[in-house]
């Protein structure tokens, strides 16, 4: 069994998340953004900011957009953009990819969430263990 140990991301107001570096990557054409996502175990899906997906070169058009396709913590549901994404788990220093999922995305057009890990396709493939006491996370698959 494969393991990796991250530390919890400290924000700014001193709160600790669960965050890992990973590489996003365009299923499509390779081209890859670097970036900190937040792990959510209440997230069913991958889903990320609209920054995050045109950045790859994605197009949000009316042909892959969900109608009320996910519901956030508010009960509200949200148009969403689909797209296939491939995940590259990055080490703690961002240079060797551990592991690569192929995932089906979503896109909320908002910068204002961080990328977001979720269940289905992603967490499903690991044993998620999160140790606060220490600050760090432990994914094993």
């Amino acid at each position: 069994m494969n393991s990796h140990t991250y530390p919890l991301h400290k924000e700014k107001n001193g709160v600790f998340r669960p965050k890992i570096p990973v590489r996003i990557v365009n299923f499509d054409t390779g081209k890859s953004i670097p970036i900190l996502a937040l792990i959510d175990t209440g997230a069913d899906s991958c889903t990320f900011p609209s920054m995050v997906t045109l950045t790859l070169g994605y197009d949000l058009t009316e042909e892959n957009k969900k109608i009320k396709g996910t519901r956030g913590v508010s009960g509200d549901e949200l148009d969403t953009y689909v797209h296939p994404f491939k995940i590259e788990l990055l080490d703690n220093s961002r240079k060797e990819t551990l592991r690569t999922l192929e995932i089906v995305g979503h896109t909320i057009v908002s910068n204002s969430l961080p990328p977001i890990l979720g269940t289905h396709l992603f967490l499903q493939k690991f044993k998620f263990i999160i140790d606060y006491l220490n600050n760090e996370l432990t994914l094993e698959w």
